[in-house]
């Protein structure tokens, strides 16, 4: 049995990568989201090779072992680990493939003890390139896809240069070489990444490649920072969350004079089931608008590798042909 067994299996899984999903899957199905990540990605008998990694058979879990790992709320699952192959995959790629498994096919991952739901953050789509583009030959596909900007904030970007409606900052120091920012959107392009599974099949010849990073518009109040921090600072995630709290007596006013007990109970439950009605559509709100602008970052994305040759991939690796590829449970 080895560490099928029900002493070992919660240890081994704990530890991960792990991927967690809700129906177990259709080998054809795990084949075809793990060649996403690596197109060269093949079976090896029950397994998976991609990337250096083995994704391993689902395995059924019940409440009892999935109460040991820390997952709440769930009677059955399937669990597929991801197995490194000799050393750890290069930047932590068995953790970014078990967590882009279970965006797909609509689960959880598990890696050293920590259960997440990766569906809660999509992430920044990113594009491989070859090399650094010149800003020649970056601005023209640029155009109208960030946003017009009219005026540069010289308080943000001071060395920033506005063209056709798109600020572009030559930072040139670490790993950052340009930002470009328009109203929406910045793309901040880096050198100098490890070859990925996908960019290691298209370039085969190149040790190295360049990352743009297509971020949501980052209102900083740093003054007085080095463009490279403002350009980490602005490839972050801009969106915030706020919430308001609201208390029974503001939600559920007592009844007239004269009410009686019973009338009291309804008018409470009413409250609160409007209180609950409104939570669910706000929520459903944030959630369809975070997807919007998911979509639209992942947009923007395929245009820049379809100008630039190069490759589209949301913010785990894995190979994006068009902006719905970028939403979670695609393949469930």
């Amino acid at each position: 049995m080895g560490w099928f067994s029900k002493l070992l299996l919660p240890g081994r899984l704990r530890t991960g990568p792990t991927a967690l999903l809700p129906v177990r899957p259709d080998p054809k199905t795990l084949l075809a989201v793990a060649q996403l990540a690596d197109p060269e990605a093949r079976t090896d008998g029950d397994d998976i090779l991609a990337g250096g990694s083995r994704i391993q058979p689902p395995v059924e879990l019940t409440g009892d072992v999935l109460a040991k790992l820390g997952v709440p709320d769930e009677d059955r699952l399937w669990a597929c680990r991801i197995a490194a192959e000799g050393p750890l995959p290069v930047d932590f790629f068995d953790k970014s493939l078990a967590e882009g498994i279970a965006y797909r096919l609509g689960g959880w991952s598990l890696c050293q003890g920590e259960p997440l739901d990766p569906a809660e953050d999509g992430g920044d789509p990113l594009v491989y390139l070859p090399a650094v583009p010149e800003p020649e030959e970056i601005l023209p596909i640029l155009g109208g896809l960030l946003g017009l900007v009219e005026a540069v904030d010289t308080e943000q970007w001071p060395e920033g240069e506005l063209v056709d409606g798109v600020v572009h900052v030559p930072v040139r120091r670490g790993r950052v070489a340009d930002v470009y920012v328009g109203a929406d959107f910045v793309v901040t392009v880096e050198e100098g990444h490890r070859m990925p599974p996908a960019a290691q099949t298209r370039w085969p010849y190149l040790t190295e490649i360049a990352i743009a990073r297509v971020s949501p518009v980052a209102r900083t109040e740093e003054s007085g920072g080095e463009d490279a921090e403002l350009a980490r600072a602005a490839s972050g995630d801009a969106a915030g969350g706020r919430a308001e709290d609201v208390t029974s007596a503001d939600a559920a006013p007592g009844p007239p004079d004269g009410g009686s007990d019973t009338e009291d109970a309804g008018s409470g439950t009413d409250a609160g089931s409007d209180m609950e009605d409104a939570t669910s559509r706000n929520d459903a709100e944030d959630e369809g608008e975070a997807q919007g602008a998911l979509l639209a970052r992942a947009a923007v994305a395929l245009a820049l590798a379809d100008g630039l040759r190069g490759i589209a991939a949301d913010s785990r690796g894995f190979q994006l042909a068009e902006p719905a590829d970028v939403l979670p449970g695609g393949y469930a």
